[in-house]
């Protein structure tokens, strides 16, 4: 996976030096260099990300007119399919419009995971003198998974709580529960490392999805709203 094209640029021209950077010039932790590294990531990903969650508000908005849409259409699939473009037309909401940020991510993520997989970042971390975790007595070595459960136990309950706050279908519940357990168990093979920026972005985008829906409609997106105040 490291040798694909993009992968390999994102690994070798920016996350290795970033972190050997960190380290050397921050602070002489690679565990904390990850966590900068995620908020970087993150920061860069706050404007696409912002979109994505103003649009699963306005999804649970216009909830209750989905509702009549589907039961009053429900054995008229064409005539439901044009009443929900109408729908979508007049609230001026895209239910397309959060997918793009998670797929501009999924390079990142796989980026990261071949890091830590490297060679090279496993000759950073065991040089001689260099500190191979993040603390002491809990993720002492980066390149291996938590002998712990703690972190992997920590990210699945940072799932739960982020998809909770974006639910739109009632049936998605079991979702709710099924997708933090597949996550648990996934964290629980992967490196230490891995999981760690995984579980800080967890919480850096639960963080941001609190923040968006906590705030009223229509305060979301001033400066589109001063844009066409301008035009007009």
């Amino acid at each position: 996976m490291m040798e694909w094209g993009p992968i390999k640029v994102i690994v070798h021209q920016f996350m290795l030096p970033f972190l050997a950077f960190c380290y050397d010039n921050v602070y002489a932790n690679y565990g904390m260099a990850i966590i900068l590294l995620t908020v970087v990531i993150k920061v860069a990903f706050f404007p696409l990300m912002t979109k994505q969650y103003e649009s699963m508000k306005k999804m649970q908005e216009i909830k209750p007119d989905l509702d009549k849409i589907n039961q009053k259409f429900k054995d008229q699939p064409q005539k439901k399919q044009q009443a929900l473009m109408t729908l979508y037309k007049e609230k001026k909401v895209n239910p397309f419009q959060g997918c793009l940020p998670m797929i501009v991510q999924i390079p990142f993520f796989l980026a990261i995971y071949s890091t830590i997989l490297s060679d090279s970042f496993k000759e950073l971390i065991h040089a001689p003198g260099v500190n191979s975790g993040m603390f002491s007595f809990w993720l002492t070595d980066l390149s291996v998974p938590d002998p712990t459960k703690i972190l992997p136990i920590l990210l699945a309950i940072f799932t739960y709580y982020s998809q909770k706050m974006t639910m739109v279908d009632p049936q998605q519940k079991m979702l709710l529960i099924i997708s933090p357990i597949f996550i648990l168990i996934f964290g629980l093979k992967l490196p230490a490392g891995v999981v760690l920026y995984w579980t800080v972005q967890t919480v850096l985008s639960a963080a941001q999805q609190y923040w968006i829906m906590g705030k009223p409609s229509g305060s979301v997106s001033v400066i589109n709203t001063k844009a066409k105040k301008i035009k007009q």
